[in-house]
């Protein structure tokens, strides 16, 4: 039994459960938000066996040898009524521990790759693990922000795991400046492509984004080029030996390569949004993580 835990809204999940259908893989999938306005749960850690989660319509008895594809968001921070954030809080809380300690398969277990959610202390465990990571300060000193732009070309990106575009900023951006409005990330650009590298158990599938965007996110449609891309094997084995050191079964790697195909490395996502990359890829992302989900890996 596989089971997807998550928003029936969230576009991956969403994606997850339609490639699961095209290759009549049966998933069942809860939506928390069903949960949460009309069910209630139990989990119990260790597992005892009489875990559940239920909607206003239907209880799911979890097993605990079963298989998990797992998308927690914690929507609390959008709910005007205490009560139901409160709620929201609980439910995500209760279901990381339950699913940390489990014996079947996670994707990924909610404790692993946490260190994403603070970006000095990701980039420093990424240059641990033997990358190249752009060199970054993290300050509330005017000052020294100033200075830092002034070195070179800077970006400024959001200093937690919160979803924020990185654009370019120089010192004359820090003039009126106060450090009650820090801290900031800043780091140091990389001028080259993006690469998007989903490593999933042994096999890699990366794209290289081209577009003149700082942020190839932002860039308008059309106007940024995807091409499926063979990583290095040097490279391509450590982000699969990286990922399992890191306890995950499914990353998204994101990487920078210069104009002497260096290759630095800016984050790894524990919960990677893979949809728009897997649907250039006819479904293969997919395809390698029902294939870890069932058992049936290479």
């Amino acid at each position: 039994m596989i089971y997807a835990l998550g928003l029936a809204s969230d576009g991956t999940i969403a994606h997850f459960t339609a490639e699961a259908a095209r290759r009549s893989v049966p998933v069942t999938l809860i939506d928390l938000h069903d949960v949460l306005s009309g069910g209630d749960w139990r989990l119990a850690v260790p597992d005892d066996g009489q875990s559940w989660l239920a909607t206003a319509g239907q209880r799911y008895d979890l097993d605990a040898d079963a298989a998990y594809y797992c998308r927690l968001i914690d929507l609390s921070s959008l709910e005007p009524d205490p009560g139901h954030a409160l709620r929201w809080q609980s439910l995500v809380v209760a279901l990381s521990a339950w699913l940390d300690h489990v014996p079947g398969t996670v994707v990924n277990r909610p404790g692993a790759g946490s260190d994403n959610g603070s970006k000095p202390l990701h980039e420093m465990n990424l240059h641990s693990l033997g990358f190249d990571v752009p060199e970054s300060v993290t300050s509330s000193d005017r000052d020294r922000l100033r200075a830092f732009a002034a070195a070179g070309p800077t970006i400024v990106k959001a200093l937690s795991g919160v979803r924020a575009d990185s654009r370019l900023v120089g010192p004359a951006d820090f003039d009126d400046f106060v450090p009650a409005q820090g801290p900031v990330h800043l780091q140091r650009y990389v001028r080259g492509s993006d690469i998007r590298a989903h490593v999933c158990g042994p096999d890699v599938y990366a794209e290289e984004i081209v577009s003149a965007a700082v942020d190839y996110r932002t860039a308008p449609a059309g106007q940024a080029r995807y091409e499926p891309c063979d990583l290095p094997a040097e490279l391509a084995d450590r982000l699969v030996d990286r990922t399992r050191r890191l306890g995950l079964a499914f990353a998204g790697w994101d990487l920078k390569v210069d104009a002497d195909r260096r290759h630095w490395c800016l984050e790894v996502n524990p919960m990677p949004g893979y949809d728009w990359y897997d649907r250039r890829l006819d479904g293969a992302v997919s395809a390698a993580l029902l294939g870890l989900l069932t058992g049936e890996a290479a």
